[in-house]
C-alpha cells in the first residue's frame, strides 16, 4: 500500500511541476505575441504616415505616375495595405 501512495505522490508532484512549467512557457509566448501585435500596429501607423508624407510631397502626382518611381510608390502602398489586412486579422 505504501508503494502505491509513494507512486501517486511522485506522479502528482511530476504533474504539478509539468503544469507550472507549461504555464510559464505559455505566458512567455503570449507576451511575445502581444509585443509583436504592438509592433505591427506601430509599424502600420508609421507606414500610413510615410504614405501620407509621400503623397504630400508628390501633390502633382509626378512621381506616382512615373513608371520607375511610380512602381516603388505602389510597392510601398501595397506593403502598407498588407500591414492593414494583417492587423485587422490579428
Amino acid at each position: 500500500m505504501e508503494i502505491i501512495i509513494i507512486f501517486l505522490f511522485v506522479v502528482l508532484v511530476g504533474t504539478g511541476w509539468a503544469s507550472i512549467n507549461l504555464l510559464r512557457k505559455l505566458e512567455k509566448y503570449e507576451d511575445s505575441i502581444e509585443n509583436f501585435e504592438d509592433f505591427i500596429k506601430a509599424e502600420t501607423k508609421r507606414n500610413e504616415a510615410l504614405l501620407e508624407a509621400l503623397r504630400q510631397i508628390d501633390q502633382r502626382q509626378m512621381f506616382e505616375k512615373d513608371d520607375d518611381v511610380g512602381s516603388i510608390f505602389y510597392q510601398i502602398k501595397e506593403t502598407i495595405e498588407r500591414y492593414k489586412k494583417f492587423q485587422n486579422n490579428a
